[in-house]
């Protein structure tokens, strides 16, 4: 069985649109030494496809320098292996602005396939999926797509559409809708779908033929009746990114052993990243570190409580860093106080200045800023 991977690496991007001025949403870091892209790049990999494509939009530079040739995840190969898939941009081919039409400017490549099934998936998900077990209960279900979902409760707004899906006793979804406002537990679809590439080329042309963009909304939930559309029931965790509060929420998560062990200490199922040759972290004289997470490369000299701190972070003396996450290669000046706030990268927080922003509503600073 011959399986290919599809990521879209620019599809959510406006739900951060902070985070993402300079990079795509796969490019997202997440966890002090992770970036989004590895979840869904680990989920296949262990699920044994050695060929993936990633479709781009705009701001991939810091993307294709993370992914490099894809040795990191075993996808350095001359058959198959990590393939970037730029937009093309040309009469044929405008720069797209929905799925359909991302899905139709890899024609060429979709079409130079070998495979005979498709695992798609989005980069705003933070999660362990077993995919070998995915594509079994496809095959089994002999559905013509099958969608992963999660019933979680809602209890408010979510900045994403989410799709939510109704299902009968035999795992069949018999009704779709996009819903941003509810209360209670629906079945919220994760953004993961698995086909057959026959029946996505198909999809992708009647789709470009009819001027359709949303392949759930579109192409999938008027005709439940003649598409046989299974979802499949994931019970592990996982983690939305839709919003700077949800960003810091689930990377302070981490901290908590439970989740991590259902992130990262799945058997059979590694997450991988980019390895990169960093010296350890040092500890000053006057370093206090509690529930956080620090990467290498770092230099502490204050305090750190309850926060994740990424490659390079330098936190000076008497400095005090709670409930917050600290991008790479920031600095941290001396007697500066940071609690509830999101640094991007190459930040520099001057002596002495205090800055705080709210469990509900954390505070963003931009990269390559001095405060």
């Amino acid at each position: 069985m011959s399986v290919l991977g599809i990521i879209f690496a620019n599809i959510h991007d406006r739900n951060v649109p902070q985070l993402t001025q300079r990079r795509t949403m796969a490019s997202v870091p997440f966890g002090g030494r992770y970036r989004l892209i590895d979840f869904g790049l680990s989920n296949l990999v262990n699920g044994s496809i050695d060929t993936v494509g990633v479709i781009t939009k705009t701001n991939y530079q810091s993307l294709m320098r993370h992914v490099g040739s894809g040795k990191d995840w075993d996808l350095s190969r001359k058959n198959g292996g990590l393939v970037m898939l730029p937009p093309f941009g040309d009469t044929d081919h405008p720069l797209y602005t929905n799925r359909m039409e991302a899905l139709k400017g890899i024609d060429r490549f979709l079409r130079q396939s070998s495979a005979e099934y498709v695992v798609m998936m989005d980069c705003d998900m933070v999660v362990n999926l077993p995919v070998k077990d995915l594509l079994k209960e496809h095959i089994e279900s002999e559905a013509d797509i099958t969608g992963v979902y999660q019933y979680i409760p809602y209890g408010g707004r979510s900045h994403r559409k989410n799709t939510v899906f109704q299902l009968d006793e035999n795992g069949r979804v018999f009704d779709m809708a996009v819903w941003q406002e509810d209360i209670g537990e629906k079945a919220m679809f994760l953004g993961v779908w698995v086909t057959s590439l026959a029946f996505l080329q198909g999809v992708v042309a009647d789709a470009a033929a009819r001027g359709y963009t949303s392949l759930s909304r579109e192409v999938l939930a008027p005709n439940l009746d003649v598409i046989h559309v299974h979802g499949y029931e994931h019970k592990g965790y996982f983690a939305c990114i839709d919003s700077m509060e949800s960003y810091l929420h689930h990377n302070l998560a981490l901290l908590d052993r439970a989740v991590r062990d259902q992130i990262f200490a799945v058997k059979g199922r590694p997450v991988f990243t980019k390895v990169k040759d960093s010296p350890p972290t040092r500890y000053g004289d006057g370093a206090r570190v509690k529930n956080s997470f620090i990467a290498d490369g770092c230099l502490i000299e204050g305090t750190v409580e309850n926060a994740i701190l990424s490659r390079g972070v330098k936190v000076g003396k008497g400095a005090v860093v709670r409930n917050s996450m600290v991008l790479s290669e920031v600095v941290v000046g001396d007697r500066a106080a940071l609690d509830w706030m999101v640094c991007d990268r190459n930040t520099t927080i001057r002596d002495g200045r205090v800055l705080s922003g709210a469990e509900s509503h954390p505070f963003y600073i931009e990269a390559e800023r001095m405060i």
